[in-house]
């Protein structure tokens, strides 16, 4: 059975889930009600180990003045710390005027408490792009992060993904990936040694997946997963071969929150439904986050949305909302029909 809970009010959100050792969540977000055009902080709020009661916990990253925190890719390092890039805009009567750099933020006390490097050490071409997604581990210990670099509406964009040899100090290497058109990409270490990535495109704002086999110094093409308007996504493990793909739904009139599987490790993937819809008077939405709160199905995924039928008369204001959720309820055999081939997933 789904449950919806609320993250945060007057938050435009990009939220960002990490579950953390103890089995709680947290849940990083821009706080302002704006896309971006607004002054505001990088916080985070953490769950109770099922994915509800959330509490504001602490500041990510505080504001420059006249600017904002709010593009954030965040994960664990190897020794446990809570590690988050940010970037953001300098803004003016709701208007851009420029980026207000790269910054790293740290926490050795599960988020309590950050320590903000304005002037991290990463690569040069990194300073002016804007992070996104999860850092993650891979399989040599390395950590990893995506960033990318706009070049204007209906124009391709570019990805990087970085690599630190020193959990997370020091960040100089990258590696550029996503050719073509690439944007906003999630990070994915799969149990073969593969690292996988669900990459927004700029031009018609699709997802497709890339792959690398060398540890993210190369990278070749395996095709869509979205159709066009359907973006960003997030994409975990649930075991060594199923996969899953949670993402945005932003086509009018179909707003909402889609989801594919692959059981084979992402060579195949499963067709798609919908696990929540805004309604037609949502205009602004998506950019889940997804974890697994065990090892029975049960999820916790959580977005933002402009406006949430479900809250009648408070429906229509910008907030970060989490999802509890059970993978087995989309998996019953009188739901397969219209998910699938018919023939029952086996997990």
């Amino acid at each position: 059975m789904q449950k919806l809970s609320v993250i945060a009010t007057n938050a435009c959100g990009w939220p960002n889930l990490t579950k953390l050792p103890s089995g709680r969540v947290l849940c990083t977000y821009f706080n302002a009600p704006s896309h971006g055009l607004l002054e505001g902080d990088l916080v985070c709020s953490i769950s109770n180990r099922r994915g509800m009661g959330w509490k504001k916990l602490s500041t990510v990253a505080s504001k420059p003045k006249g600017g904002n925190r709010m593009h954030l890719a965040v994960g664990l390092a190897g020794n446990g710390d809570l590690l988050c890039f940010s970037s953001g805009f300098y803004v003016q009567d709701a208007e851009f005027k420029g980026f207000s750099g790269h910054w790293l933020s740290r926490s050795s006390d599960a988020g309590k408490n950050w320590i903000v490097d304005p002037d991290p050490i990463v690569p040069k071409g990194n300073r002016g792009t804007i992070p996104f997604g999860r850092i993650i581990r891979l399989a040599d210990k390395r950590l990893a992060y995506s960033c990318y670099l706009s070049q204007g509406k209906g124009k391709p964009s570019e990805t990087w993904i970085g690599f630190s040899e020193d959990d997370g100090r020091t960040w100089t290497e990258r590696a550029k990936f996503g050719r073509n058109d690439s944007n906003e990409a999630t990070l994915l270490q799969v149990g073969d040694g593969r690292v996988l990535a669900a990459v927004r495109t700029h031009v018609d704002h699709h997802v497709k997946l890339c792959e690398s086999s060398n540890g993210g110094q190369t990278w070749c093409e395996k095709g869509p997963l979205t159709l066009p308007m359907q973006h960003p996504a997030d994409l975990i493990a649930l075991t060594d071969e199923c996969l899953l793909l949670t993402y945005g739904i932003r086509n009018r009139g179909l707003m909402g929150i889609g989801v594919r599987i692959s059981l084979d490790a992402g060579e195949t993937w499963r067709p798609p439904w919908v696990i929540h819809q805004f309604g037609t008077q949502a205009t602004d939405i998506g950019y889940p986050s997804t974890v697994a709160l065990d090892k029975r199905g049960n999820l916790l995924t959580a977005f933002y949305t402009d406006y949430e039928p479900s809250l009648g008369k408070r429906a229509a204001r910008y907030r970060v909302l989490g999802m509890r959720w059970s993978l087995k309820d989309w998996l019953h055999q009188s739901l397969l029909g219209s998910i699938s081939d018919g023939k029952q997933l086996k997990l």
